[in-house]
C-alpha cells in the first residue's frame, strides 16, 4: 500500500455500525449475562407453577409449592439487582463509547442536525438504554419464555391435547399482538423524526436567541421552533391515536388462550374434574398474562431502536485516520508550517506555501475564499481532498490529536469559555502551568482589568460559559489560553473582531514579540501583524520582500 493510499483510509469506527457493533464487550457481556438471569427467573415462576398445578390436581402438600415459590422470588430480587446494577454500568460505558468518538469525530460533522443528534443520544438515548437491562429485558425474556414452559407443564398436568390447544391459543394471541404492534410502529414511524426536529429547533433557538429576538422580535423569534414543536405535537397525537386501537387488539388477545380453555373444558366434560380443570385454568392464565405485556414490549422497542439510530450516529461519526506507516522517528520541528498543493472543496483549489519557523504570515482572500477552511486543514479539523499540510516537515496526519495540539494554538472568531474560574479556562491546554505563567499570559492579553475587578484575580468565576464577561473580554481570554500553551504555531482566525483598535495593537505587538510562527486571517489592520508574507487566496503569495 502506498503512503497516499494509507493516508486515505478510512478509520476505525467509520460506517455504518449498529448498537451491537457500538457497544463496548464488556456491556455486551454484562447484557447478555442479565438475559441469561431473567431466563432463570422464567425457569423458577415456571415450576413453582407447575408444583402448584400438580398439588391442585394430586392434592398434594403445599410446602413444596412454597419453597419453589420463594426461590423464584429469590431469583427475582436478585436479577433485579444485577439489572439495576448493569444499567448503571452500561450508562457508563456508552457514554464512555460517545466520549472516544466525539473526541476523534472531524470537527466537519459538527453541523446543527448532528449535535441535535449527540444532544438525543446524550440525553435520552443513553438512559433509555439504561433500562434495558432491569425492564425491557424482563418483561421480554418473561413474556417470550414463561408461556412455553408453562405450555410443557400443561402438557405434564393434562395431556398432549390440552398443551396443543393452550399453544394454538396462545400463538393466536400472539399474532394478534404483532398486527397490533406492527400498527403501532407505522403510525410512530415519524414521532421519533419529529422529537429530533424540534431538538435542533430549540436548540438554534437558544443559541440564536438575541439574534432571533431583535431581528424578528420576541413573538416572531419563536416561529422557527414553534413550527417544530407543532409537528412534534402532531406526530405525538398520531401515535396516541394509534395507541388506542393497539390496546384493545392487545386485550382481546390477552384473553383468548384462557377464553378458549374455559369453552373447550366446557365441551368435553373437563370440568367433570375441578381439581384438573382448575390446575390448567391456574397454567393457562399464567402463560397467557404475559400476552399484556408484548404491547409495552412493542412500543418499548421501538423507542430503543430509534435511540440506538441516534446512538449510532453519534459512535459511527467519521473520524479522522492516523497513518501508522511514519517512522518513528520523524518527530515535527516546532515552528514551520507547510501547504502542498492542497484543494478542498468548494473553495480551496491547488494551494502551495510555505511559513518558516518563526515568520508571520497573513491569509486574505473575499468572503468564502476559504481562509477558514484552510485554517482548519491546517489544525485538522479535517483532511484536504487532495495535497498535503505539514508541520515542521512532518504530515499533520501522521500526529495524534494531542501531538499536534502541542505545536498548534489556536484562537476563533468566535472564542470558547467555559463554566469555572479565570484560571481553570487558562490551563486548558497546559494544566501544568503555573499561576505566575497564568498572570504573564493574562496581562500579555491585556486582561489586567479584569484580574484587578475582582479579588480572587485568576480565581474568579467567569459565569456559565463566560457570562461575566463581555465578548472583548472573552476573546482576550481565548488569546491567553493560547499564549499559556507555549505551543510554537499560533492561528488567529480574525481572533480581535471584538477589540478596540488600541487594545489590539498592544496584543499583536505582544505576539510579534514572542516570535511565534504566526498565520492570522482579519478584516482589521493587517499591518499590525507585521507580515513576512501575505497568502491571498486565489492570487500569487506576497512576499514582504517584494512589496518593499
Amino acid at each position: 500500500m502506498s503512503r497516499n493510499e494509507a493516508l486515505r483510509g478510512d478509520a476505525p469506527g467509520n460506517g455504518r455500525a449498529g448498537f451491537a457493533a457500538g457497544m463496548p464487550p464488556a456491556a455486551r457481556r454484562r447484557v447478555r449475562g442479565v438475559a441469561l438471569g431473567w431466563a432463570g427467573v422464567a425457569l423458577a415462576e415456571a415450576t413453582a407453577y407447575l408444583a402448584l398445578a400438580l398439588a391442585i390436581r394430586d392434592v398434594l402438600p403445599v410446602f413444596p409449592v412454597i419453597a419453589l415459590a420463594a426461590v423464584a422470588m429469590v431469583t427475582t430480587v436478585v436479577v433485579s439487582r444485577a439489572g439495576y446494577l448493569s444499567g448503571a454500568r452500561l450508562a457508563g460505558d456508552l457514554y464512555g463509547e460517545m466520549g472516544r468518538a466525539l473526541a476523534r469525530a472531524k470537527l466537519s460533522w459538527f453541523t446543527a442536525a448532528n449535535r441535535a443528534v449527540v444532544t438525543t443520544a446524550a440525553g435520552r438515548s443513553v438512559p433509555t438504554f439504561m433500562g434495558v437491562p432491569a425492564h425491557l429485558l424482563q418483561t421480554l425474556v418473561l413474556s417470550l419464555l414463561v408461556p412455553v414452559a408453562l405450555v410443557a407443564a400443561v402438557a405434564i398436568v393434562g395431556g398432549f391435547a390440552m398443551a396443543g390447544l393452550a399453544l394454538l391459543l396462545l400463538s393466536a394471541a400472539l399474532v394478534a399482538q404483532l398486527v397490533a404492534q406492527r400498527f403501532l410502529a407505522a403510525a410512530d414511524a415519524s414521532r421519533h423524526a419529529a422529537e429530533g426536529q424540534a431538538t435542533a429547533a430549540t436548540l438554534e433557538l437558544v443559541e440564536r436567541l438575541e439574534l432571533l429576538r431583535t431581528a424578528a422580535g420576541p413573538a416572531r423569534a419563536l416561529e422557527r421552533a414553534e413550527q417544530a414543536w407543532r409537528a412534534g405535537e402532531a406526530a405525538l397525537s398520531k401515535t396516541n391515536r394509534a395507541a388506542a386501537p393497539a390496546t384493545l387488539i392487545s386485550q382481546l388477545a390477552s384473553v383468548l388462550p384462557i377464553a378458549g380453555v374455559l369453552i373447550a373444558l366446557g365441551v368435553t366434560g373437563g370440568f367433570e374434574h375441578p381439581a384438573l380443570a382448575l390446575a390448567l385454568i391456574v397454567l393457562v392464565g399464567r402463560s397467557s398474562a404475559p400476552i399484556d405485556d408484548l404491547a409495552l414490549v412493542g412500543i418499548a422497542l421501538a423507542e430503543v431502536r430509534a435511540h440506538t439510530e441516534a446512538y449510532r450516529q453519534v459512535v459511527g461519526a467519521p473520524a479522522l485516520p492516523v497513518y501508522a506507516g511514519e517512522p518513528a522517528s520523524a518527530t515535527p520541528v516546532p515552528g514551520s508550517v507547510e501547504v502542498r498543493r492542497v484543494s478542498h472543496a468548494p473553495a480551496l483549489a491547488d494551494i502551495s506555501f510555505r511559513v518558516p519557523s518563526g515568520e508571520r504570515a497573513l491569509i486574505v482572500g473575499p468572503s468564502g475564499s476559504g481562509k477558514s477552511t484552510l485554517l482548519g486543514l491546517v489544525l485538522r479539523f479535517d483532511d484536504a481532498e487532495q495535497g498535503e499540510v505539514l508541520l515542521g516537515g512532518v504530515h499533520v496526519r501522521t500526529l495524534p490529536q494531542g501531538e499536534l495540539a502541542k505545536h498548534i494554538a489556536y484562537v476563533p472568531q468566535e472564542p470558547v469559555v467555559f463554566t469555572g474560574t479565570l484560571a481553570e479556562n487558562l490551563r486548558i491546554g497546559r494544566p501544568s502551568a503555573s499561576d505566575e505563567e497564568l498572570r504573564e499570559a493574562a496581562l500579555a492579553a491585556s486582561l489586567g482589568d479584569v484580574l484587578e475587578r475582582d479579588p480572587r484575580g485568576l480565581g474568579q468565576d467567569v459565569g456559565s460559559h463566560g457570562q461575566r464577561l463581555s465578548g472583548g473580554e472573552r476573546q482576550r481570554v481565548a488569546i491567553a489560553r493560547a499564549l499559556v500553551s507555549v505551543a510554537p504555531v499560533l492561528v488567529l482566525d480574525e481572533a480581535t473582531s471584538a477589540l478596540d483598535e488600541p487594545t489590539e495593537q498592544m496584543i499583536a505587538e505582544e505576539i510579534v514579540r514572542r516570535e511565534k510562527t504566526l498565520l492570522v486571517v482579519t478584516h482589521r489592520r493587517p499591518e499590525i501583524w507585521q507580515p513576512h508574507q501575505v497568502i491571498s487566496l486565489g492570487e500569487p503569495i506576497v512576499s514582504a520582500r517584494d512589496r518593499g
